[in-house]
């Protein structure tokens, strides 16, 4: 795909504001051996040095407990995680854990990404806060309460007819992470887990990689009643570039990632509660024109070509998750 002609003024943009990324899943292919994020590669979609060239300044890593893997889940994301630290360890000079908001703002500073940790499913808890609470001391600062199944702290986004909420169990974790200061992800959760969410939770949560449900109908994607219950709560939409969340294949594009940024900022009337929520190297087909993180300025050209100025820009490319972060994070 072409350069849009603001891709350059895009770029310069994402140099001078901070870039964030609610979600990716680069975390498995490094824990697989398929590659380093430490190194510029041709395979997946986000590493260290490809963040860099699409001036992304912050990114949140998911450990994801595949359901392969849920007889021993804590085993599955303490292998993740001790893969993610061993890679930060070897590139200090790229990519830098964080854990608060200002240790988010000295990256940038220093020209270094910052790795925020997440968990994507509370399978990892097994049913213990006590895990809970080791994981936060690990460094991980976010947690995905379900991915699509019935866990036990709610059910998942494939499980909404059931109509179902948060358990007694999910309630208590939500409080938990108030507690420590840990964001709560209600991204996979289904209708009445993400409606119990937003009333338990004392601080703004986010919903980190899904689309809106008024563009395209899919299971994982939010109705305009849930947008606007999310951001009367101080939340954040991060929208995400899955290809089946949005349309049928070969006709989604960047553009379409920008008509559901702006169906958000539309529907609000403020620009205030949408992100980024990539799902890099989480899904198998990404839009034509974002097929990695180095594409990133493209999205942003896109909003520009549309009439958004910087102010909004810096807000929807990372300045809302960092208002959450500063206010949840410690």
């Amino acid at each position: 795909m072409p350069e849009l002609p603001d891709a350059q003024a895009a770029l310069a943009l994402h140099r001078r504001v901070l870039v964030v990324d609610g979600h990716c899943d680069s975390v498995l292919d490094l824990w697989a051996g398929k590659r380093r994020l430490g190194e510029a590669s041709e395979h997946g979609h986000l590493d260290f040095p490809r963040a860099r060239a699409g001036g992304l300044g912050a990114q949140v890593f998911a450990l994801w407990p595949a359901p392969e893997t849920y007889d021993k889940p804590s085993r599955r994301v303490l292998q993740l995680l001790d893969a993610l630290l061993g890679e930060l360890e070897r590139c200090p000079d790229q990519a830098r854990l964080v854990t608060r908001a200002e240790e988010i703002e000295a990256c940038r500073r220093d020209g270094v990404l910052a790795v925020i940790v997440g968990i994507e499913g509370g399978e990892a808890l097994e049913g213990d806060l006590a895990l809970l609470r080791t994981y936060y001391r690990l460094g991980v600062r976010v947690l995905g309460l379900t991915w699509n199944h019935r866990n036990l702290l709610a059910d998942g986004a494939l499980e909404w007819e059931t109509g179902g909420g948060l358990t007694r169990f999910g309630r208590e974790v939500v409080r938990e992470m108030n507690r420590l200061g840990m964001v709560v992800d209600g991204a996979h959760l289904s209708p009445a887990g993400l409606r119990d969410l937003l009333e338990v939770s004392e601080h703004p949560v986010i919903v980190s990689h899904g689309n809106c449900r008024a563009l395209w109908d899919h299971p994982r994607n939010l109705t305009d009643d849930q947008i606007r219950a999310l951001a009367e709560r101080g939340g954040v939409f991060g929208i995400s570039f899955v290809r089946a969340f949005m349309g049928e294949p070969g006709k989604v594009t960047v553009e379409t990632v920008a008509d559901h940024i702006d169906h958000v900022c539309q529907l609000l009337g403020t620009s205030a509660h949408v992100g980024l929520g990539s799902d890099f190297d989480g899904t198998g087909e990404l839009p034509l024109g974002l097929e990695g993180a180095e594409a990133l300025p493209r999205l942003t050209a896109a909003l520009m070509a549309r009439g958004y100025r910087e102010p909004d820009l810096a807000a929807i490319l990372g300045g809302n998750y960092l208002r959450v972060f500063r206010q949840v994070l410690r």
